[in-house]
């Protein structure tokens, strides 16, 4: 056991720390750091210290690549022009090899050590990555669990108001909600009246109007018919052995399905028709109007 040894806590076989290959300078940008309670405060003296001069706050080193050094400290230590080995002694050719072997040593050495580096930070950075993932889903798990343990309960409900008051924007839009339902419940209610007024515009075609229309009526009424009689008959009959019962249903069902499909009353033009006629209606006596005005005539 040597004298080293105890600085190692006199045990042996322990290595140094590796020194650093680019210990002065890094060789890719670091990233930014806070260094805000770094430095040193104003009015405080900066220490001294032979061979070193201190800085009030941290300088940022200078990158310097890999490329960079190896042109610095190798290839500008190589020979510019070649050299005859065939004029050199054994001392000269022997310290020429020497020093082309310790270029290459050292070139090797920056590359594998670019290459570890490279390595070294892809591992922190995925190691931090993890990190940031598994605190995400540890903040997840307690903010839930914290939900689950501070629960409202029913008397923190009955100590304050149940329902929030609203915000001057969610009233507004209630507001506005309320507008458009009231509007609407009045369109319906509109077209609502406007089709019964038109169910009774359809059926006045079969209104008795004048004193002909009475009299053939009143004719009608009191003239005996044998066959419509007969068939009458036959229709009162059908209908108390129930057998035209279906079939009726089925003609009233049809003639339903057929309004409401072509938006008609009782076979007659429906509101959305009338509503279509008179719209190209109007906008052709605007066209008309208009191309009157532009002749210039008068509509």
């Amino acid at each position: 056991m040597g004298k080293r040894a105890l600085k190692y806590g006199g045990k042996s076989g322990i290595l140094p720390e590796v020194r650093p290959v680019f210990r002065r300078y890094p060789i890719i940008p670091q990233p930014p750091s806070d260094t805000t309670n770094q430095g040193y405060a104003d009015g405080v003296p900066l220490p001294s210290k032979k061979g070193f001069k201190f800085e009030r706050e941290p300088i940022q080193r200078p990158v310097i690549t890999v490329e960079e050094r190896i042109k610095q400290n190798i290839d500008s230590q190589a020979p510019k022009e070649p050299i005859d080995e065939s004029k050199l002694s054994t001392d000269e050719l022997w310290r020429l090899k020497r020093n082309e072997i310790r270029r290459e040593h050292l070139r090797e050495a920056y590359l594998k050590e670019a290459e570890r580096l490279k390595r070294i930070d892809e591992l922190k950075a995925k190691r931090e990555e993890k990190r940031l993932r598994e605190a995400k889903q540890q903040t997840v798990h307690e903010e839930s669990e914290a939900t689950r343990l501070t629960l409202p309960t029913i008397d923190s409900y009955l100590e304050g108001p149940i329902m929030r008051p609203r915000t001057e924007e969610e009233e507004a839009l209630k507001a506005e909600q309320r507008l458009l339902n009231r509007k609407g419940q009045e369109l319906s209610l509109k077209e609502k009246k406007a089709t019964e007024l038109l169910e009774l515009y359809h059926a006045a075609a079969n209104f008795i109007t004048t004193e002909e229309e009475l009299e053939r009526a009143i004719e009608d009424a009191f003239d005996v018919n044998v066959s419509k009689f007969e068939s009458h008959q036959m229709v009162v009959e059908n209908k108390l052995s129930g057998y035209s019962h279906a079939f009726s249903s089925i003609q009233a069902n049809e003639a339903l399905i057929t309004d409401e499909v072509l938006g008609e009353i009782d076979g007659q033009p429906g509101l959305s028709t009338v509503k279509s006629t008179l719209d190209s209606e109007i906008e052709r006596l605007k066209r008309q109007a208009k191309m009157v005005i532009n002749q210039g005539g008068e509509p």
